[in-house]
């Protein structure tokens, strides 16, 4: 399971990255306002992103700390939730 769980934070992960690069592209050059993913994707694909992340995350974290499969899943699970929740509260003003 520990396998999962790497995969699903290095996916997240390299979202998050992208989701910055293409915002930082989108403010600062001259035409490329539509490759804004806050624009193409808004609160829910934000959501998404930081789900897997934390599903990574805290999956990975219960594994490594010995918890037992279902009790690592619990944990993913619901750090998934808790990370989606925060990204869709602490995003940009509409």
């Amino acid at each position: 399971m520990t396998g999962l769980y790497a995969v699903t934070l290095v996916i997240g992960l390299t979202g998050l990255v992208a989701w910055i690069a293409a915002t930082a592209a989108a403010e600062n050059v001259a035409g490329w306002e539509n490759a804004d993913p806050e624009r193409r994707f808004g609160a829910g694909g934000r959501r998404l992103i930081a789900g897997v992340v934390g599903f990574g995350m805290a999956g990975m974290s219960a594994s490594f700390a010995g918890w037992p499969w279902w009790g690592a899943i619990g944990a993913a699970v619901a750090g998934a939730g808790i990370l989606a929740l925060l990204a869709g509260v602490f995003g940009p003003e509409q």
